[in-house]
């Protein structure tokens, strides 16, 4: 068996937090990184972030283990989980992340178990360290409260949809341009945002493109109220022009819904 453990004396929980992610680490000696991650708009999730995994891919158990001076706690398993040959041999979802910080919390050692990639007869042990968690998970908890409501992914590419013949923001509308607005003023490295405004096929082609222009600007204009300079806009309008629908041809008052957008797209400097 190869265990990889922190060091008793050395082992630390760091926190890296921002108004992007709340990110709590622990170091592996040997291995990499643990981490349990909440990104802006986000669930919480945990990761092992390692150079050179060990680890066959395949199934894994995840128990949770006593520290050595409180063997009388006894061993309980948490999960068998899913191993992938990458530099992120596992990665949890928000349930299983939950229980290994309750674990953490009671004290124990959340360990994973699995065969080594280079030998069916080796077993690779991987433990978390419960030192110092408490602490540093109560700062990660004051992270959260800070965390913007939506992260760059979730609003890169995003759709207003709207009523037939709507014309003015709804309430709803406007609170998916607030996160929008919210988002940038965290993130100065957006520079453009693309603004385009489409109608479904009922009605004339001209007051199609009328329609189209009065949503988009309705937008745009909304933006530029709540503090986006207008030199970041580039604003369109294409009414129910083919090429450009969701749904060609249209068969559905279903159809005609996906059709009726404004669509954002945002560029920053990494692009």
């Amino acid at each position: 068996m190869t265990s990889y453990y922190p060091d008793l004396e050395a082992a630390a929980w760091t926190l890296n937090d921002s108004v992007f992610e709340c990110r709590l680490e622990q170091s592996i000696p040997g291995l990499g990184q643990a981490v349990f991650s909440r990104e802006a708009g986000a669930a919480l999730t945990f990761y092992l972030d390692v150079v050179d995994s060990p680890l066959a891919a395949g199934r894994a158990l995840l128990s949770s283990q006593p520290p050595q001076w409180r063997t009388e706690l006894g061993v309980r398993d948490i999960a068998y989980v899913d191993v992938v040959a990458d530099v992120r041999p596992v990665t949890l979802d928000s349930g299983t992340s939950q229980r290994i910080i309750a674990e953490l919390g009671r004290g124990m050692v959340p360990t994973l178990m699995r065969q080594a990639w280079y030998s069916p007869e080796e077993s690779i042990h991987v433990g978390l360290s419960p030192v110092k968690f408490s602490a540093a998970y109560e700062q990660y908890k004051s992270c959260l409260s800070g965390l913007l409501p939506v992260n760059f992914s979730q609003i890169e590419r995003s759709t207003v949809f709207w009523e037939s013949n709507q014309r003015e923001l709804s309430a709803g509308q406007r609170q998916q341009l607030d996160d929008i607005v919210t988002y940038l003023e965290a993130d100065t490295s957006v520079h453009t945002i693309d603004i385009n405004g489409f109608t479904d096929s009922a009605g004339r082609a001209r007051e199609n493109l009328e329609l189209s222009r009065i949503r988009a600007f309705q937008v745009h204009n909304y933006l530029v109220s709540h503090g986006v300079p207008e030199d970041m806009l580039n604003t369109r309008y294409f009414g129910a022009t083919p090429e450009f629908r969701i749904v060609r041809n249209e068969r559905s008052a279903d159809d005609r819904d996906r059709n009726r957008r404004v669509t954002l797209r945002l560029h920053r400097d990494d692009d």
